[in-house]
């Protein structure tokens, strides 16, 4: 007899814990959804509503996009009125470029772009 499968979505799919032999938990967001929270938080404390004079510097890091990702989604006036500023110190990778292109595209967020003075390329 053949058992049938269904898909299951991640979030309530039980997965194997290491190293705890035949354990399992189910996956949550409540960990997740805190950390949301504390960063909502945060973000209303400490920055203006209209998102003048504050500036975001990035390296185009997973967690710098996470950043600009949740503030398009809790604080879009926030993230409009601020500076999204990227240093190329000319030793990013090529990737970095593609992902700051298509972050900027996504949420609609150009980035105040510098450079090293007097320097172009990554060999000087």
């Amino acid at each position: 007899m053949f058992a049938v499968r269904s898909f299951t979505p991640v979030l309530l799919r039980r997965v194997h814990v290491q190293p705890f032999r035949g354990s399992w938990r189910l996956l949550s967001t409540a960990a997740l959804d805190d950390k949301v929270a504390t960063f909502k938080a945060d973000i209303e404390k400490h920055l203006p509503a209209d998102g003048k004079r504050v500036v975001f510097a990035t390296a185009w890091l997973a967690t710098d996009n996470v950043f600009v990702a949740l503030m398009h989604e809790h604080f879009p006036k926030v993230l409009s009125g601020m500076n999204l500023v990227a240093i190329d110190t000319m030793h990013l990778f090529d990737t970095t470029h593609v992902v700051a292109q298509q972050v900027e595209a996504k949420y609609g967020k150009p980035a105040l772009w510098k450079a090293v003075a007097d320097v172009s390329t990554r060999e000087e």
